[in-house]
């Protein structure tokens, strides 16, 4: 079975057994008690505040433990939080709560890459043999924008890591992983197909996309991504957890249902993220991740050829999301198109999305890895709900 912690849009199957020891909470209120933890926002001179507030609340009657949410556009920033963080003591989501932002992560080092391809220390059409000799198999057939855009073929090493077992992922939470180990996990595998023939998200290909950033700059990835992105743009609550299980300051719990929709929650807050390293490590907020996004689609990081180059989202397997260099693509009437990346990982699911005008920025932050059609369906009203035209709202 598919384990899509990193990936985009894909659901969780099948009944896997709860390790005796794992502690567990029951349902955290039944459907009506969503709106006795209704969403808590600020958003000066605002009406239509009232969906917002639905939009959050629904997510909790869909089974979702708690949400963290911004919007930010030209009338300012509303924030809201609905349901539960902590499910022990029965506590709102901090509003300015930290979270494991999973994939989001990729777009981070998409961006670096090609902040290094504008300084021509990295040429995109190049193979990845020329930077990394020896390193991935075939590696004289794939390219830089291939891995950037997942369609190098590598299989994803996180479908095989814990044998399809949530137990297993969670009895093994503390594990360290490193960067080769990962690759040797996707490499024992054959490809999907080959290089450039299709498309297949894989964390994989940002796994050798962080040792490719390693290896041209002489710093590790997660040092120059501070350095490039997170302390230029004032995102002072996002980071890397190095070796740490925790996540400092405030924030919510994470939590799996191990059985299944309906099933008791487990609370996996403290893991180590070194088996999602630079494809899905990221700790961020709500906060951040918009501007973050803002400042990419607002051209502030990169030429403008290279930001139309990462935009040109093409499909990829069924289920996903469009993707280009880095970048997923949504397309609704309600809003037309926005850019940004899904993100999940174990006890977290994060939406953060920008119109393609960059008139408006979203970021959701859920506190449980999605493992249902419901969930998802939930989520995805919510984003639409939020990203719509200002224009619509009453």
């Amino acid at each position: 079975m598919r384990l899509p912690l990193l990936a985009a849009a894909t659901v969780l199957s099948g009944a896997l057994a709860v390790p005796a020891a794992v502690p567990a909470f029951a349902d955290p209120a039944p459907p009506a008690a969503a709106v006795t933890y209704s969403a808590a926002a600020h958003r000066p001179g605002v009406a239509d505040q009232a969906a917002w507030h639905k939009a959050l609340d629904d997510l909790v009657t869909a089974g979702v433990p708690g949400v963290i949410a911004e919007v930010h556009d030209a009338h300012g920033t509303w924030t809201g939080t609905s349901g539960r963080g902590d499910l022990d003591h029965r506590r709102l989501p901090p509003v300015d709560g930290r979270f494991r932002a999973g994939s989001n992560t990729k777009i981070f080092v998409a961006t670096t890459v090609l902040q290094l391809v504008a300084e021509k220390k990295v040429r995109l059409d190049a193979p990845i043999e020329r930077y990394l000799p020896g390193l991935v198999p075939d590696g004289r057939h794939i390219t830089v924008r291939q891995l950037l855009s997942h369609r190098s073929g590598l299989y994803d090493y996180t479908d095989s890591l814990w044998h399809g077992s949530l137990s297993e992922l969670y009895q093994t939470r503390f594990r360290h992983w490193t960067p080769r180990q990962l690759l040797a996990e996707a490499f024992r595998h054959a490809p999907y197909f080959a290089p450039g023939t299709s498309g297949h998200y894989s964390n994989t290909n940002y796994i050798v996309l962080g040792m490719l950033i390693e290896k041209v700059t002489g710093k590790s990835t997660e040092q120059e991504i501070t350095n490039r992105l997170i302390k230029p743009l004032g995102l002072h609550h996002t980071g890397f957890p190095g070796n740490s299980v925790r996540i400092l300051g405030p924030h919510a719990h994470g939590y799996l249902r191990m059985n299944g929709p309906g099933s008791p929650y487990t609370d996996i807050t403290e893991e180590s993220m070194s088996w999602a390293s630079t494809a899905g490590s990221l700790i961020s907020t709500t906060h951040d991740l918009n501007r973050f996004f803002s400042a990419l689609i607002g051209g502030k990081l990169l030429p403008p050829a290279l930001l139309h180059q990462m935009q040109d989202a093409q499909p990829l397997q069924k289920g996903a999301t469009d993707y280009g260099l880095g970048l997923s693509r949504l397309t609704d009437p309600t809003y037309d198109t926005a850019y940004g990346h899904i993100g999940s990982a174990p006890g977290y699911s994060t939406y953060s999305f920008t119109t393609a005008d960059n008139s408006r920025q979203v970021t959701l932050s859920l506190n449980i890895l999605i493992d249902s059609q419901k969930l998802k369906t939930a989520t995805d009203n919510a984003l639409k709900t939020l990203l719509r035209h200002a224009t619509t709202a009453k």
